[in-house]
């Protein structure tokens, strides 16, 4: 279509245009990332918790990799955006939470006593997982950046997916409810500490603290130094993986909340409120109606 003819389109055809080709390669990822996501949920739903675990970190990969293809085959659009959003809901968002009220409360149960707390968490992780995502599609640039704002969902997931391999692992040591028991009192120890990180890595998907990206540094260009510093861990992961995985999750989350914590600081120092964020002095209102500065609404998410 030329200049001319694409002028000629009314807003409303345009939206109307429907899409006659896709990418294989990376539609194929994204939909093994759903996929993933998906059989997680039904091997929590028969209590197989740890191969759902590992269905998530499969899922996790698949995420990894889609974007990638899709810039180097050059077939990334708004289509594989939106599909990858729909997909990381699933993967990142409603699987751990199911995986969690499995592990939590071992036989079912919604609205009885004792099990509305579990009900909440489970409700209240997927919200803030597709609140996270929503906000990531509308703030999201082309501009290559180190960070993520706020914990991105596949990191969030992990820090899930490493309590359950820690259960799974060792259960004479990170013991769950027995099972048939309900109720508030009959949680462990463990089970309350599932439930606080649950909330915490919740609310800080949706806030403005930076996390590392990690995935742009696996899959980027690494010294000769880094990389077996990078194999080295990976050996690590091998022989002590559900303790590796926990202990990697926690100083992510260390790291992202210390580095918030000395950016206040210096705002303190500097007279400066220490909850303002500067990057918010250039978002715009985007949920707001009113006058547009484009009549064909804002720009496509990722």
């Amino acid at each position: 279509m030329n200049d001319s003819e694409r002028r000629a389109t009314t807003p409303m055809q345009r939206r109307l245009r429907r899409l006659k080709t896709l990418p294989v390669l990376p539609t194929l990822l994204t939909a093994s990332n759903l996929a993933s996501g998906i059989t997680a949920i039904l091997c929590a739903a028969h209590d197989m918790l740890l191969p759902g675990a590992v269905m998530i970190f499969v899922a996790m990969v698949c995420d990894m990799l889609d974007g990638k293809v899709a810039r180097l085959t050059k077939t990334d659009g708004a289509f594989g955006a939106e599909l990858d959003s729909l997909s990381d809901v699933v993967s990142f968002g409603v699987a751990p939470a199911i995986l969690a009220h499995r592990l939590l409360l071992d036989e079912p149960g919604v609205f009885g006593y004792g099990e509305r707390l579990v009900w909440f968490i489970t409700v209240f992780y997927p919200v803030m997982a597709a609140i996270r995502l929503a906000r990531y599609n509308v703030e999201h640039t082309d501009e290559a950046l180190p960070y993520f704002r706020g914990l991105p969902s596949p990191g969030a997931a992990a820090m899930v997916c490493a309590c359950v391999f820690l259960h799974c692992w060792y259960p004479d040591v990170f013991r769950s409810a027995e099972k048939g028991q309900q109720g508030l009192e009959s949680l462990t120890a463990f089970d309350w500490s599932l439930v606080g990180i649950s909330v915490l890595v919740a609310l800080l998907m949706v806030s403005t603290v930076h996390f590392p990206h990690v995935g742009n540094t696996l899959l980027g260009r690494l010294n000769f130094r880094k990389l077996i510093i990078l194999m080295m861990l990976g050996a690590v992961f091998v022989m002590w993986f559900p303790i590796a995985l926990a202990s990697s999750c926690a100083l992510y989350l260390g790291y992202g909340l210390a580095g918030e914590g000395v950016a206040m600081w210096r705002k303190w120092r500097q007279g400066r409120n220490p909850l303002d964020d500067p990057e918010d002095d250039d978002a715009e209102d985007v949920g707001i109606g009113g006058e547009k500065e484009s009549p064909t609404g804002p720009a496509s998410g990722r």
